[in-house]
């Protein structure tokens, strides 16, 4: 069977996304999943979106790596976010148990394995969850990870970065659903956008799949039911804002 590993990054805890996503990435083949940190905050469903990806990562079909709004589970952000996030932290805190807290807890910050690199915000300094968002961020994130595929989640936008003939990276917007050659004699950066809350002004939600046999990277967007998403945030009294990014996209 050809290896295909799905990235999916930022799903804060949008349970309607990540079942669209879920059912893309079987029907396209995914053979494992890589979860590359924010399960939770921001939305209305973060103990379905633990206990699902806890269930994938026990049986070994998945990893996970924690993000900044898994962290603020169990740590005081609230003068490192804005007051929407930190009300569903808020939020958060009082619908998860002390096993799925534990679980975010005991997520990896990093994890390099043969010549890939995933960490929720950058390989340079990930626990200060600086974003990769241009050449010089995505050339610190490579240069740190020292392996030929980094893969990102944090900045809520698809974005891909490829090493040029100088060793300067690249930034490519890639268009969803085209297979993209990542040939391994260069540096890649991938930050594979966000599946539960896109701030691109589309509201599908995204996610990648790479081929390491055959080197191919591919983004992908998914519709969901954005409108029951924003519905049950509205529901559990988190901020109408969050309700609305949903809808809208931004």
């Amino acid at each position: 069977m050809t290896e295909r590993i799905g990235f999916f990054a930022d799903l804060h805890s949008n349970l309607e996304a990540y079942e669209a996503c879920m059912a893309k990435a079987q029907e396209l083949g995914v053979t494992r999943m890589v979860f590359l940190g924010d399960l939770v905050g921001y939305n209305a469903d973060p103990c379905a979106l633990v206990d699902r990806i806890g269930d994938l990562v026990a049986a070994k079909k998945a990893i996970a790596i924690v993000g900044n709004h898994d962290e603020a589970v169990f740590k005081d952000y609230r003068d490192q976010m804005n007051p929407h996030a930190n009300a569903a932290i808020a939020w958060t805190k009082t619908q998860l148990s002390s096993a799925q807290v534990q679980f975010l807890k005991d997520l990896p910050l990093i994890i390099h394995e043969e010549d890939r690199c995933f960490v929720h915000a950058s390989a340079y300094n990930p626990s200060e969850w600086n974003y990769v968002t241009d050449s010089m961020s995505a050339w610190q994130c490579a240069q740190s990870s020292g392996t030929t595929y980094t893969f990102v989640g944090h900045a809520h936008e698809q974005a891909l970065f490829y090493q040029s003939a100088v060793g300067k990276l690249i930034r490519f917007a890639p268009h969803p659903g085209d297979e993209i050659p990542v040939m391994k004699h260069r540096q890649w950066v991938g930050v594979v956008g966000s599946l539960g809350q896109p701030r691109d002004g589309n509201p599908e939600a995204c996610f990648a799949i790479l081929e390491p046999a055959t080197e191919a990277l591919t983004f992908h967007r998914v519709p969901y039911d954005h409108f029951t998403a924003a519905e049950k945030v509205r529901s559990a009294g988190l901020p109408e804002e969050l309700a609305n990014r949903l809808i809208t996209g931004k």
